[in-house]
């Protein structure tokens, strides 16, 4: 019972350690998204041609958010389908204030946003292109809806029909509100002070949970030489088995990712594969508002592919 007690305190005082940064943070996460919410959701640049170098760009900004008004408007055709799988890819959710909160990861952080950046952007117009491809409708589909990369499948056009002029389309367009990670309303008319507390709270009990683990399994249950060496051995499963997590619609699978990595425990290649398809609730409302299932399956794999083949080379860096 003392190595466990032994354990528990260390996994304490390494959360109590970076509470008050973290706390600082989602903070700061918060009246980025009380101040661009809005203007996120009616920039006309996320249907045009630079929709993935937009999509990718603020994706990168640490808030569930962004991907779920990101996957409401496609829902209603008000943004590319570059635009959104680049905003999946970019997005990190719980992994930079987590990184930022720990100095030491700040060199691996920089590297991530870059990498993910990148990805989103080169990855959606990728998309874009197949999309045309596949998804092309014989009856002559709108020209407009084909440069953009915008859905016009069948089982869409009905729901989704244009309107001639982009602009009355925009004004048209009513967005309605999601609940986040923490059941918190992404868009609110005033700020919200409550939410980042909780939030901050949350996520460190998540992140003592899995110090406790990590410090059982490395002190205790199996011991550090052991898990070096299956970890060094198992370097092949590590961005399968992180993207796996990745998949999981929480902010839990992030905050695990992040935190194996900054213990050591997951290699850069594999953090990148998981968080690259960690799109929050983005692929729930995706797949519970869009009818259109192949046309779903198709983003999740545009998602998933990628991300195991820049993990992987990455890992062989």
């Amino acid at each position: 019972m003392e190595e466990y007690g032994h354990v528990l305190l260390e996994a304490l005082i390494d959360t109590a350690r970076i509470l008050p940064l973290l706390f600082i943070v989602y903070y700061l996460i918060e009246l980025l998204e009380f101040k661009y919410a809005v203007k996120f959701k009616n920039n006309k640049l996320l249907k045009g041609k630079a929709s993935p170098v937009i999509g990718s760009l603020i994706g990168c900004i640490p808030q569930c958010g962004f991907s779920v008004i990101t996957t409401d408007l496609y829902t209603q055709r008000a943004v590319s389908v570059g635009a959104l799988i680049a905003v999946y890819i970019a997005t990190s959710d719980e992994a930079i204030p987590l990184m930022i909160a720990n100095p030491s990861s700040i060199p691996w952080l920089i590297g991530l946003i870059a990498v993910k950046i990148v990805m989103g952007i080169l990855v959606g117009y990728l998309s874009i292109a197949l999309y045309n491809v596949i998804f092309k409708k014989k009856n002559a589909p709108q020209p407009e809806a084909i440069v953009d990369g915008v859905g016009t499948t069948a089982s869409t056009t009905a729901e989704h029909a244009h309107e001639d002029s982009e602009d009355d389309h925009h004004e048209e367009i009513k967005v309605e509100t999601h609940a986040g990670c923490c059941h918190h309303h992404v868009e609110n008319k005033s700020f919200d002070w409550l939410h980042p507390l909780l939030h901050c709270l949350k996520i460190s009990a998540f992140i003592l949970i899995i110090n406790i683990l990590f410090g059982c399994i490395t002190h205790i249950w199996i011991g550090e030489e052991a898990l070096t060496n299956f970890l060094s051995q198992s370097i092949y499963l590590q961005p399968l088995l992180a993207v796996l997590i990745g998949l999981i619609p929480n902010c839990a699978s992030s905050v695990v990712l992040t935190q194996l990595f900054i213990m050591g425990g997951l290699s850069f290649g594999a953090l990148i594969a998981g968080l690259s398809v960690n799109a929050g609730l983005g692929l729930i409302i995706l797949f519970k508002q869009n009818k259109n299932v192949k046309e779903n399956i198709f983003i999740l794999l545009m998602l998933i592919i990628p991300s195991l083949i820049v993990g992987y080379a990455l890992n062989f860096i």
